[in-house]
């Protein structure tokens, strides 16, 4: 909660870089319709003095947006960090013979940082390529809806390839997140058994088993990062299609002089900036599966529990003296102890080889 503050000025900030290649846009027009066509230099001056402008205030506010969001990143994730290792050091060893240590280490320092980088980048690009978005297709629809039809009108048939491409991200993510757990397993297991190695000479299998998991890394890695490469080329397909659509019908409505070439060039460079932040932002939902896949396994983590806790209601004792009531403990399967009762109470006086007795509780124990 404490980091809206800084949030909703990130927010404005996006707001500001979004809606200055709108602008930009904007001030096609006027320059080719009015200026150019009337030899008027004095107004170009301006005009290309208010272009500076939007740059400027664009570079401050893209500064600006990125250093909080990415600040603010980098203190989540620390935290998170923390309460994952406080979250591991509360559960028994049973968690940790079951779970290499190299799993453990990914899922603390790679899913987490995975997870920052993707908050980060999301966050971006909603608030900043949204509102790039919104003023874009302001100034298409301003200058003819019918030509902002024709370049948009093949999006909606990306819908459904869409869906089927983020299931596809989803799988192949959380398998190259898999891959990478088990090198980092790999490589804990080389470097704590270095003495073992070397002396058994052991150098050249270890490497061939690494460089098998690296290529097994490789290939899944891969296959994730084919997912989230096809979802800005599905885009610039509909782009081409665009483009092509309205220099057709544009350019014939120029010839007839039912519209202005200003109109034309306004209209053209808000096309040409738009497909960028929609690529960004259909990447988003490919990223967020990837993200899904790194949360999914840090939950995996943080809803494990200790499988020995303490009574409930624990029954008080005298000072000085340890209880041991119905006392079961066995390695998996294997029993070592059914129902043990010890007692251990103080004597008055040790002698200096035992502090403490141990022998079968007797019946007017204080347990």
């Amino acid at each position: 909660m404490g980091h809206w503050p800084r949030l909703v000025i990130a927010a404005v900030l996006m707001s500001i870089e979004g809606a200055a290649l709108g602008a930009l846009a904007y001030l096609i027009q006027p320059l080719f319709d009015d200026l150019f066509a009337a030899s008027d230099m004095a107004g170009v001056g301006w005009v290309a003095l208010a272009i500076s402008a939007v740059f400027g205030l664009r570079a401050v506010a893209g500064f600006g947006q990125r250093l909080i969001v990415v600040s603010i990143g980098l203190k989540v994730t620390t935290a998170l960090q923390s309460r994952l290792l406080r979250h591991l050091l509360s559960l028994d060893l049973a968690y940790f013979r079951t779970t290499p240590p190299g799993a453990l280490i990914e899922r603390v320092r790679g899913d987490t940082l995975a997870l920052q980088g993707l908050a980060a980048t999301t966050v971006m690009s909603l608030g900043r390529d949204t509102i790039t978005f919104a003023s874009l297709l302001t100034v298409m629809l301003i200058n003819d809806w019918r030509w902002t039809l024709l370049a948009l009108i093949g999006l909606p048939l990306l819908v459904l390839p869409m869906l089927g491409l983020q299931r596809y991200i989803r799988s192949t993510t959380g398998a190259s997140r898999e891959a990478a757990a088990r090198l980092s397993t790999q490589l804990d297991e080389i470097f704590h058994g270095i003495q073992s190695i070397k002396l058994n000479r052991l150098e050249r299998h270890e490497t061939g088993r690494f460089e098998g998991e690296v290529r097994h890394f490789l290939r899944e890695a891969l296959r994730a990062q084919r997912g989230l490469a096809a979802n800005p080329a599905m885009i610039d397909l509909i782009a081409a299609a665009g483009f092509v659509a309205v220099l057709y019908y544009g350019g014939a409505q120029i010839i007839a002089g039912e519209k202005s070439v200003g109109q034309f060039m306004s209209f053209f460079t808000a096309l040409a900036l738009i497909f960028d932040p929609l690529r960004r932002l259909s990447n988003i939902a490919g990223q967020l599966q990837a993200g899904v896949a790194s949360l999914a396994r840090l939950y995996e983590v943080l809803e494990a529990k200790p499988t020995i806790l303490p009574p409930a209601a624990p029954r008080p004792v005298q000072q000085g003296a340890i209880c041991f009531e119905d006392v079961h403990f066995g390695y998996g399967d294997t029993a070592v102890l059914r129902r043990a009762e010890l007692y251990s109470a103080p004597r008055a006086r040790p002698p200096p080889s035992s502090a403490h007795r141990v022998r079968a509780r007797p019946r007017s124990s204080p347990c």
